[in-house]
C-alpha cells in the first residue's frame, strides 16, 4: 500500500482503491503459490520419483479423516477421492480453495491499509 501511495496522484486511498489493491496482491500471491507448487510436485513426482510417496500420504490423511467422522457416507468419498478423477477433483478444488483465502486476506488487508492510511494523514 505505502508503494501504491508514492506513485499515486492522491495521497488519500479509500477502502475501494485498498480493496482492489488487496485483491491484485492477493492474485498475484495466489499465481506465485500455485506455480511453485506445481513446480515443487513435478520435481518431487518425476525427477525425484516421490510420487508413490506423495499419494500414499494423501490416502493416509484421508484415511485418518474418514475415521473421525461416524458417517457411513464420508468412506464412500474417501474411496472415489482416492480414484485418479477424484484425487483431480480434490486438487482443483483445494486450489480454488487457496485462491479464494488468499483473496480474502489481501483484500482485507487492503482495506485495513487504506483506512489505517487515511487516519494518520488525517
Amino acid at each position: 500500500m505505502i508503494l501504491y501511495r508514492r506513485r499515486a496522484s492522491f495521497p488519500l486511498l479509500t477502502a475501494a482503491v485498498g480493496s482492489k489493491v488487496g485483491a491484485l496482491a492477493g492474485l498475484m500471491g495466489f499465481a506465485f503459490f500455485a506455480l511453485f507448487t506445481s513446480v515443487y510436485l513435478a520435481i518431487a513426482t518425476v525427477v525425484l520419483h516421490q510420487g508413490e510417496q506423495i499419494r500414499a500420504m494423501l490416502r493416509a490423511v484421508l484415511d485418518q479423516a474418514a475415521a473421525r467422522n461416524p458417517d457411513p457416507g464420508a468412506q464412500a468419498i474417501v474411496q472415489w477421492v482416492q480414484t485418479p478423477e477424484g484425487l483431480a477433483l480434490a486438487v482443483v478444488f483445494s486450489l480454488f480453495l487457496f485462491l479464494l483465502a488468499f483473496l480474502l486476506f489481501s483484500i482485507a488487508g487492503g482495506i485495513f491499509a487504506a483506512t489505517v492510511g487515511q487516519r494518520r494523514l488525517h
